[in-house]
């Protein structure tokens, strides 16, 4: 066996950019979906699976990246013809829900450390939690969902009764103390 001789992913994002959650609604809205100069931006494509989050599970991922959590901020894009004549489409291929959890919390729709957005005194700063876009370039539905196959196969999500488990770990530990 050599290292070269492993199979490689379909496509690699060549391109990627910090969109900061301050600016995430006008990106999605202006860049993405108005401009008539390129292809529009599809956040829900037949591949995607539906919003199978739950709003306990929205809201624990915008805590966690508001207390400035490390990762889970990659979110995934194909576009045919990107940097070249943006021909699309251009598709969302990971991070649907991820991407829904921080809208809804910019809309008010759920709340983070008990508050609504609205309510915060203070408003979201651009240098705040951000996203990282990377954009694929593949030329065919094919190629991505090959890609989104390869993304999602293969991990394996925990469970509720490992979750508790390790949270009665916790909760003994803090008993000893």
């Amino acid at each position: 066996m050599r290292f070269k001789d492993i199979k490689r992913f379909t496509g690699f994002p060549n391109y990627r950019v910090n969109i900061s959650w301050h600016y995430l609604e006008d990106h999605l809205h202006h860049s993405c979906i108005e401009n008539t100069g390129t292809a529009r931006l599809d956040l829900d494509p037949d591949f995607q699976r539906a919003h199978v989050w739950t709003t306990e599970q929205y809201i624990s991922y915008v805590e966690f990246k508001l207390k400035r959590g490390s990762g889970a901020d990659v979110i995934l894009l194909n576009c045919v013809g990107w940097m070249n004549d943006f021909r699309g489409p251009y598709v969302l291929v990971d991070g649907k829900q991820r991407i829904e959890a921080v809208r809804k919390f910019l809309r008010s729709e759920i709340p983070a450390f008990g508050c609504y957005y609205k309510d915060y005194e203070d408003k979201l700063n651009p240098s705040d939690p951000d996203f990282i876009f990377a954009v694929n370039n593949l030329k065919t539905k094919k190629e991505v969902l090959q890609w989104y196959l390869e993304i999602n196969t293969g991990g394996v999500v925990h469970t509720k009764e490992e979750l508790d488990r390790v949270r009665e770990l916790l909760k003994n530990e803090e008993s000893t103390m």
